[in-house]
């Protein structure tokens, strides 16, 4: 989940620098910078194929674009599918859009597409853009927050003006509006063929593609084989012969295959940091806050009542000492978080959280205190007129990936010292988020959200509007909070803008359905030889579509 905005005066500074981008994007052949060294063999010799492999712990249940924006989703659709420009090594580069404008008020964005093809043969106009956001509009999936810039009357405010001409105006400036056409859901997709076959059309090998590669093969929880796109518009700058993504679940196995040779990058496992560390283990910043979520409905109507309490909600915080947390759970990797946006955000004065000395009141705590937990906890009670032996067990809902497992024990043990009995449910992980979007009753839930784009709205704006994550996921909305996100796209300078955004953070920890735990940043490890692979705070996670073996 994300989003953001700056105030009106940054946003025209911001569009205007994406627009010359546009214009001085690198050619094909050198696009993303990458060598056109002869080919070589998977382990680097020559004469061979270049083959890039890596593994993945959750498999996608879907590559439906417009459904879900996972790390293991995104990093197949951002492959095979392509949209009106494509994020790289952190810049906006022209895609499916050859070139574009911006009106001087920051509203109107005019797109000219270059002659471009799916897979099966049938040309891409700008008509398909418009008809493929209508469709998102329409299915209303999480994702469909992103179409908010330019939605009227349940429609979106684009137009074809012909073939190759597609003109888009939103509802307000928004200085980051290119890095949401980069998203993969705002691409094209094929809607005749979702028409066809609704959901089915993406749990297979699609049909259709337009992007670098193409999905060859998919055996389900085993190998995804990737193969270049001999139609792509910019084919000379794809040097992989073939990508191979393995689903291998359990984090030391990933660790084993990537030092036997038989992986080519490893997602450092996040209890693991210290041991690579010595080894060449590069950092990158994910932008990512994890949480307990909880919903106002609960699993029973009894649960819920205490979910609505805020002495409880509290009561449930103060157990945890969440520097001992990540560091138990997570071998002190990350950085123990009682906001809910991190440092590291924008939108702040012009700049990053971290530095613009705003002042957050959390009601949380760092340290446990389990006396103030029982102390809450009885304050609770009482007001429920609940004695203390009959307090309901609450669920939490947690997926089946071994650090999650751990830290939901970690919260379960905990809890129980102050009295909060607790029982952990285990969802499979790739279906955990389709499970809890349908509905499901649960109580807590271990949970993260990563930026979609560079801005503290990528955090704050979900917790608005039906659809959005709260609603969806926790069944959670506020009108008040709703008025002040509004305002806050129409602030006339970064100081009101950012008053906004503290106000937001502030009103969510007191009265929102979170309880913020850990700040993270994420290890990795590539192997020698590889260029022009970049791991991305927002879009996909990891970019190798241009990237090269020497």
């Amino acid at each position: 989940m994300k989003k953001a905005r700056r105030l009106a005066a940054f946003a025209l500074a911001a569009i205007m620098a994406l627009t010359a981008l546009a214009a001085c994007a690198p050619p094909a052949q050198s696009q993303g910078g990458q060598s056109q060294a002869n080919p070589g063999t998977a382990d680097g010799s020559g004469g061979g194929e270049k083959v890039f492999r890596f593994a993945t712990i959750t498999e996608p249940t879907s590559l439906d674009p417009q459904l879900g924006s996972g790390v293991w989703i995104t990093n197949v659709t951002g492959a095979i599918f392509e949209g009106l420009v494509r994020r790289y090594n952190g810049e906006i580069q022209p895609a499916l859009a050859e070139s574009w404008t911006v009106s001087e008020d920051g509203l109107t964005y005019t797109f000219r597409l270059r002659d471009a093809s799916w897979s099966d043969g049938a040309p891409i106009t700008a008509q398909d853009f418009v008809d493929s956001w209508n469709l998102l509009i329409q299915r209303a999936t999480p994702m469909a927050q992103f179409t908010d810039y330019f939605t009227v009357n349940g429609a979106a405010n684009a137009t074809a003006v012909d073939e190759k001409t597609l003109e888009v105006t939103l509802n307000y400036p928004v200085p980051f509006m290119m890095e949401i056409f980069s998203i993969s859901a705002m691409g094209v997709v094929r809607t005749d063929k979702y028409a066809e076959k609704g959901d089915a059309y993406y749990q297979s090998v699609p049909e259709a593609m337009n992007g670098p590669f193409l999905l060859t093969q998919w055996k389900p929880n085993d190998v995804m084989v990737l193969e270049p796109n001999p139609g792509y518009w910019n084919a000379s700058a794809v040097n992989f012969d073939r990508v191979e993504i393995y689903t291998v679940k359990d984090d030391t196995t990933q660790v084993n295959m990537y030092e036997n040779g038989e992986i080519d990058l490893l997602n450092v496992p996040k209890t693991m940091f210290k041991d690579f560390e010595d080894k060449g283990m590069q950092y990158y910043n994910d932008g990512s806050t994890y949480f307990i979520q909880f919903t106002t409905d609960g699993q029973t109507d009894e649960t819920a009542k205490f979910l609505a309490n805020r002495d409880f909600i509290e009561a449930v915080s103060y157990c945890i000492d969440r520097e001992d947390f990540v560091n138990s759970v997570y071998n002190g990797s990350f950085q123990p978080a009682v906001e809910f946006v991190p440092p590291s955000a924008t939108g702040y004065n012009g700049g990053a959280k971290g530095d613009a000395g705003v002042s957050i009141v959390s009601p949380f705590a760092v340290k446990a205190d389990l006396a103030k937990a029982k102390e809450k906890l009885a304050s609770a009670l009482a007001t429920l007129n609940v004695a203390a032996d009959a307090i309901p067990t609450f669920t939490l809902v947690v997926s089946d990936a071994a650090d999650r497992q751990t830290a939901a024990q970690y919260v379960q043990d905990v809890c129980g010292q102050a009295g909060i009995p607790i029982r952990i449910d285990t969802i499979p992980s790739a279906t955990f988020w389709s499970t809890l979007r349908e509905g499901y009753r649960y109580d807590f839930a271990m949970a993260g959200s990563g930026p979609d784009v560079d801005d503290a709205s990528t955090f704050l704006m979900v917790y608005d509007g039906k659809g959005l994550y709260a609603d969806t996921f926790m069944r959670w909305h506020s009108d008040e909070y709703a008025q002040v996100l509004a305002h806050s796209w129409q602030a006339g300078d970064a100081a009101e803008r950012t008053k906004d955004l503290v106000w937001m953070e502030n009103y969510l920890l007191s009265n929102g359905p979170v309880i913020p735990l850990y700040f993270t940043q994420a290890g990795w490890m590539l192997a020698d030889g590889f260029t022009g692979i970049s791991r991305n705070m927002t879009g996909a996670d990891l970019d190798y579509v241009f990237g090269d073996k020497g």
